[in-house]
């Protein structure tokens, strides 16, 4: 694609105090979405929003794995209050439903068959948006994607349109420091994949490519030390920022085998986005290692030894070096206490039986992006 998008992103120390200036004098009245778990979290920013001038409607209806309904009803909180900025406050899942319930704001038309079309949504007619991841690992702050679940079909859909990427984007390392390992570990694997599946996707270009590789250097530096000490700023800092890299870096490719795996198997069996992304991640990039390139694909190998040498591993070939980066992937996630393969994770072949779709994942639903 010959153009790179991103949000204004807010970072370091203070980015919560540079907020208010970003919005004071853009309207009186600001929606935050999140969850029921991230709402007792949300003091400092509402606090930051009201002194810029907006009063603040807090809705805390975001779930894990949002339903088409729940963004649904997000938007009908927003029809009825009328903001002028919507923030989406969590997760990857709040932020996802937060982008929905924006676009069905913005266009209501839409809440009869709520699918993006493929043409420009003309949002930030009402409202602009703010997100404020509190994980990291989505990279749904700065992307141009929201996923949500159909229940009724056992799917996972992704919405993509470019209108959806947020205007700002705020890191605020403090808010991860509560997250406990198992989310730590699962949402770092979630980085690592985003930034494979992005340096090796069809559509990668040399701007994705120097994020990517950077967030895969910072995600094998730092997961670790932000796994055994959640309260080591720096770490969660270095996470924080990996995240958002990656997000940035695929949200100017786009992902590939590990997601849409991932995605099935989400939707089927219910277990965290990211730990399914570790485990598929592995055997996607031996299978991509494996055969030829897909026409105007980059040569996978030559990608892979080239992102093998960039995080300092030896090899004498690109080869061996691809090899050794995906060994490397599973030491990673031995040492953060991931699972390496679905039955590890409680997936048994009995359960398996037991799915009922065997089409979970729906592919890319509107907007100018393609799968790879």
């Amino acid at each position: 694609m010959p153009y790179f998008i991103s949000p204004k992103v807010l970072f370091g120390k203070g980015a919560l105090k540079r907020l208010g200036p970003e919005i004071k004098g853009q309207g009186t009245r600001a929606v935050l979405i999140t969850d029921k778990t991230m709402v007792k979290y949300t003091g400092k920013i509402v606090e930051t929003v009201r002194n810029a001038g907006f009063e603040v409607k807090i809705w805390d209806g975001a779930e894990s794995d949002p339903a088409i309904e729940v963004a649904l009803a997000g938007s009908r909180v927003l029809l009825d209050f009328k903001p002028q900025w919507v923030i989406g406050f969590g997760g990857g899942s709040a932020i996802d439903t937060a982008k929905a319930a924006w676009v069905l704001y913005e266009r209501p038309d839409l809440v009869a068959k709520p699918i993006f079309p493929k043409v420009e949504l003309n949002l930030r007619r009402k409202a602009r948006f703010l997100s404020v991841p509190t994980t990291s690992g989505t990279g749904a702050d700065v992307t141009w994607v929201a996923v949500l679940t159909d229940t009724a079909e056992h799917r996972k859909i992704v919405f993509v349109h470019n209108d959806i990427v947020p205007d700002i984007s705020l890191l605020d390392t403090e808010l991860t420091v509560g997250m406990p390992k198992a989310l730590t570990a699962s949402t770092g694997m979630d980085v690592l994949g985003h930034s494979l599946d992005g340096y090796t996707s069809r559509q990668r270009t040399d701007f994705s490519d120097g994020l990517c590789l950077q967030a895969i250097r910072m995600t094998f530096n730092w997961l670790p030390k932000a796994y055994k000490d959640g309260k080591d700023l720096q770490a969660r800092e270095k996470m924080q920022n990996a995240a958002t890299i990656a997000g940035l870096g695929f949200g100017n490719s786009n992902t590939g085998l590990s997601h849409a795996l991932a995605h099935s198997v989400g939707a089927l069996f219910h277990i965290p986005h990211g730990r399914a992304v570790g485990i598929a991640l592995p055997y996607s990039l031996e299978y991509i290692a494996s055969k030829p390139p897909l026409p105007n694909a980059p040569e996978p190998v030559e990608k892979l030894g080239i992102a093998a040498r960039f995080i300092g591993i030896d090899a004498t070939s690109d080869q061996e070096g691809a090899y050794r980066l995906i060994e490397k992937i599973r030491e990673l996630e031995q040492e953060i206490g991931e699972p390496l393969s679905l039955n590890e994770a409680g997936i048994t072949p009995l359960r398996m039986q037991r799915g009922k779709s065997p089409a979970a994942f729906s592919g890319y639903v509107g907007g100018k992006k393609k799968s790879s």
